[in-house]
C-alpha cells in the first residue's frame, strides 16, 4: 500500500475476515445505524435499490440462517422486488420484471451495499464476515426463519458483524495482477503464468488447489454444497429459460 494512503484506503487495506471467533461484545445501536446509513449510500442500478436488508440480532437464528456463523448482529442482503410489486399494487398498477435482469441487477445492488457496510464497520473498529453459507444445504430454511416473501425476494449474501476475540496476525493472500487484473482485454494465462498461479497460497497453510484447499478437489465443494440453489431460485420466481449458446 502507498505510504501516503489516506484513511479510506487504510481502512480498505486493513479489511480481514473473522471466522467463528466473534466475542460476546455487542455492536451498539448507534454504530449499527451508522453502518446501515452507509450501506444504503452504495451505488445501485437506476437508484432503484432493488435489495432488502434484514437485521438479525438473535444469534441462534444467525447460525441457522448462515449455516453456522454468529456474531453480535447479522445483516442479510436480499434481492428484493416484492417491495416494488406491493407499491405498484398500492398505486393500482402492475409491476413486471425480467427474471434474469432482476437476479443479476438485484444481486449487484445487494453486494455493493454489503461491501459498503463492511468498509463502514471496519472504520468503526468492527470486524466482519461476509458469507454465502445461506445458499448451502437447503436455502428454504432462510425463508422460513425470516418470513421472506415466497417469491420476488432472494437472499444474496449475509454479513456477520462483531468483535473478534483476538487481533489479526496477518491477512489472507489475494490474487491481483497475477490472476485477476487484465489490461484492455481479457488475457488467457499462459503456461508459465498458470504454473505461478498453481502455487498461490490463500493463507499460510492452504494452496487452493490442494485436496485440503477451499475448492476441495478442486471444484467439488462448489458442486455439492449448493445443489439445491437452482431449484430454490426457480421457486422464488427467478427462473428463466435456458438461452441458446451463442457460437462465434
Amino acid at each position: 500500500m502507498n505510504e501516503q494512503a489516506n484513511d479510506t484506503l487504510k481502512t480498505i487495506h486493513s479489511l480481514r475476515t473473522t471466522h467463528g471467533d466473534f466475542s460476546d461484545r455487542d455492536v451498539s445501536d448507534k454504530d449499527l445505524e451508522t453502518i446501515l446509513a452507509s450501506a444504503v449510500r452504495a451505488a445501485n442500478a437506476s437508484n432503484a435499490q432493488n435489495y432488502a436488508i434484514i437485521v438479525i440480532r438473535d444469534r441462534a437464528v444467525m447460525k441457522e440462517v448462515s449455516g453456522g456463523y454468529s456474531g453480535a448482529v447479522a445483516l442479510l442482503f436480499c434481492v428484493d422486488f416484492q417491495r416494488n410489486m406491493d407499491l405498484a399494487a398500492h398505486l393500482g398498477k402492475v409491476y413486471e420484471y425480467d427474471p434474469a435482469w432482476a437476479l443479476t441487477s438485484g444481486t449487484v445492488d445487494a453486494a455493493l451495499a454489503a461491501q459498503t457496510a463492511v468498509i463502514a464497520a471496519q472504520s468503526l473498529g468492527i470486524d466482519s464476515l461476509l458469507t454465502n453459507g445461506i445458499h448451502r444445504g437447503d436455502p428454504r430454511r432462510v425463508w422460513k426463519a425470516l418470513n421472506l416473501p415466497s417469491q420476488n425476494c432472494f437472499p444474496a449474501v449475509m454479513l456477520v458483524l462483531g468483535y473478534g476475540k483476538s487481533s489479526p496476525t496477518g491477512h489472507a493472500g489475494r490474487l491481483a495482477a497475477q490472476g485477476t487484473i487484465h489490461q484492455e482485454t481479457y488475457h488467457r494465462r499462459n503456461a508459465a503464468e498458470l504454473a505461478q498461479l498453481a502455487t498461490f497460497q490463500s493463507d499460510a497453510a492452504n494452496n487452493l488447489w490442494e485436496p485440503n484447499g477451499f475448492f476441495d478437489g478442486p471444484g467439488k465443494r462448489a458442486k455439492t454444497a449448493y445443489a439445491q440453489l437452482a431449484p430454490t431460485l426457480a421457486e422464488a420466481g427467478f427462473a428463466f429459460p435456458t438461452a441458446p449458446v451463442r457460437k462465434e
